[in-house]
């Protein structure tokens, strides 16, 4: 008897695999088919807040509760008093955030994870502790941001629309354009992000990462099939690389498995000796869309960078020592 159970056992995992196996959109070759445009927006928090301790899962009841709650709030937002808000005009405060709600595009869903953090390793959902070193390059950055500019080179690489927040690698969700296109060929997979429309072509056969001399805003991606997980190894990026205080000697693995027609989970390891003690890894399951990738401008014809530096030239002329360049959400918390 106990033979006929372990048989069958092994039969309903055999037909649970085919099933899930099924279920995947494939290739011709047979791998899983990666393509189409995926949504990252998600109100799953990258850090588990402290009130979750040790929690890993939400309910469905509490993932409702929690939705409805972002829903009224984005509606009073919504609904502001403009004429009182208008009082506060001319403070720093009103020049960073330049944005209402109309253009701020987070997301209204938890990912289908169900996590309460987006960060799954350490187990407590939260980035380990940054190392003095970095935390003293990161300083040296904000300093660099706080002083009136002398050239292009003084602002950050967003200010130039070089790179942007969310666009990666790795892809994490932020104010707005949370939305990538993978196109793909059995040798090479293609990630397209809306942010600054920046892309990578990434080949399916692994292969030498580049000489360590040659060095790359976002790296030299290298992919090799798992499975069905396509895994991407990033390394090479240049000085410039900043992904939470991380620096260019910085490994990236990146873990793209499709779950079904509709999910892409995205999962990915953060690897670097000069920041954090230990590597840590976050995931969050991005959904299928629709939803087209648009022209990301910036700031059309980069108006905005020589009306910075036309701004700091004449208050150098006037005499004027001005040390208020920081954005607000740089600046230390009173």
């Amino acid at each position: 008897m106990r033979m006929v159970v372990t048989r069958i056992a092994a039969v309903l995992v055999v037909i649970s695999a085919l099933t899930s196996w099924s279920e995947v959109p494939r290739l011709a070759s047979g791998k899983p088919d990666l393509q189409g445009n995926w949504d990252f927006r998600t109100l799953t928090p990258f850090e588990r807040p402290g009130r979750f301790g040790d929690r890993e899962f939400l309910t469905d009841e509490e993932i409702s509760g929690w939705e409805e709650a972002v829903r009224a709030g984005r509606e009073r937002a919504a609904n502001v008093d403009f004429d009182e808000a208008a009082k506060g005009q001319g403070t720093q405060g009103d020049v960073d955030v330049g944005y209402n709600s109309y253009y701020i595009d987070q997301g209204s869903k938890h990912s289908s994870t169900k996590r309460t953090s987006q960060v799954i390793d350490p187990p407590n959902g939260r980035v380990p502790q940054v190392k003095p070193a970095a935390g003293e390059r990161m300083g040296r950055m904000i300093a660099l941001q706080a002083r009136s500019p002398e050239g292009p080179e003084d602002r950050s690489i967003t200010d130039r629309c070089i790179k942007g927040f969310n666009a990666g690698p790795p892809m994490v969700n932020g104010a707005y354009n949370n939305i990538m296109q993978i196109v793909q060929t059995d040798d090479h997979v293609v990630v397209l992000v809306e942010m600054v429309n920046d892309h990578r072509v990434i080949p399916t056969s692994g292969g030498e990462q580049l000489p360590e001399n040659m060095r790359f805003w976002k790296g030299d991606s290298r992919g090799v099939w798992d499975g069905d997980t396509f895994v991407v190894t990033t390394t090479n990026f240049n000085e410039h690389q900043n992904y939470r205080l991380t620096g260019p000697d910085m490994t990236l693995t990146e873990y793209f498995t499709r779950l079904d027609e509709d999910t892409l989970e995205y999962k990915f390891t953060v690897d670097d000796s000069f920041a954090y003690d230990r590597p840590w890894t976050a995931v969050v399951n991005m959904e299928r869309t629709d939803d087209l990738v648009y022209e990301y401008a910036c700031h059309e014809g980069n108006y905005s960078m020589p009306l910075m530096l036309r701004g700091a030239r004449k208050k150098e002329m006037a005499g004027i020592v001005d040390e208020t360049w920081l954005p607000s959400w740089y600046q230390p918390r009173r």
